[in-house]
């Protein structure tokens, strides 16, 4: 290996290490990706993005473990994200230059700890609980997502190395501007490896990923694109939320506790605030 490969050969490894798949350890990188780095001409092609959210989604299950007390990943994406479609949980935002990353726009500040951070966790909760679906920004990135990323709207298994995990915009059709159905089954693993350590998650599945991420066409989202398009923004079928109630949990703060009152009658659109749940619980 010339010295010019080598040299590119570990700064992506350390850039993308760094970055996309941010383990635990802080100063280790995974060795699985440096197998992908061996040959440089195939680097631009492989699916960067879908490799990221699978290890990000593996992450987040992991996370949510009962001896869990952190987490990792790319959690710029995740923070992005959360800024994109949360408006109340945004932090100010500057102009950028049309080709810059749509993520530095935000400007984040540093929070101090202590009693500080416990008090703000109480207030970010009672926020979560009391969000609406006008709450809720659906389409950030436009109504047309879908179709200017085809990709998006793949249903099936995505994979970064010995990291798979499912990928289902079914449950998710008004970040496409479409109303929400109630989606098919999910897919669900052959077999779940979950022992006490929270170090080790195998999740199996039937069948070969590569073929399914291979055949695009028959694994795409299908929606009636007429009579499906949303009449306002948060709309959903009318037997959804009953669905989603026995799948869910309606409230962060269980009122026992002197948390927030459930008086507030629920509404169809206030599914919303549940998407982030899972994942602000545990910043």
């Amino acid at each position: 290996m010339k010295i010019r490969d080598l040299e590119v050969e570990t700064y992506l490894f350390v850039l993308l290490g760094s970055t996309l798949f941010v383990d635990k350890s802080r100063d280790r990188l995974r060795h699985a990706i440096n197998v992908f780095l061996k040959d440089q001409r195939r680097v631009a092609g492989y699916a960067w993005g879908a490799a990221a959210l699978a290890y990000l989604y593996r992450q987040l299950g992991m996370a949510t473990r009962v001896g869990s007390k952190s987490i990792c990943g790319c959690l710029t994406l995740l923070q992005a994200w959360i800024y994109e479609y949360f408006p109340l949980f945004r932090p100010s935002q500057i102009l950028q230059a049309p080709d810059a990353p749509r993520a530095s726009s935000w400007v984040c500040h540093r929070f101090a700890g202590g009693d500080d951070a416990r008090q703000r966790l109480v207030r970010y909760r009672k926020m979560l609980d009391e969000m609406s679906g006008e709450d809720v920004s659906w389409t950030p990135y436009g109504r047309d997502a879908g179709t200017e990323v085809l990709r998006s709207l793949y249903t099936g298994v995505i994979r970064f190395a010995d990291v798979a995990e499912g990928y289902d915009p079914a449950r998710c059709h008004r970040q496409f501007g479409y109303r929400q159905t109630i989606p098919p089954t999910m897919m669900v693993p052959k077999d779940v490896y979950r022992p006490a350590s929270c170090s080790t998650y195998i999740v199996f599945w039937e069948g070969s990923m590569d073929q399914l991420w291979g055949n695009l066409p028959s694994h795409f989202l299908h929606i009636a694109i007429d009579s499906d398009l949303c009449e306002y923004p948060s709309e959903a079928d009318e037997d959804y939320m009953d669905w989603y109630r026995t799948r869910s949990h309606p409230r962060i703060i269980n009122p026992d506790s002197g948390g927030v009152s459930l008086q507030r009658p629920v509404l169809v659109d206030e599914v919303s605030y549940v998407i982030i749940v899972q994942f602000l619980m545990y910043c």
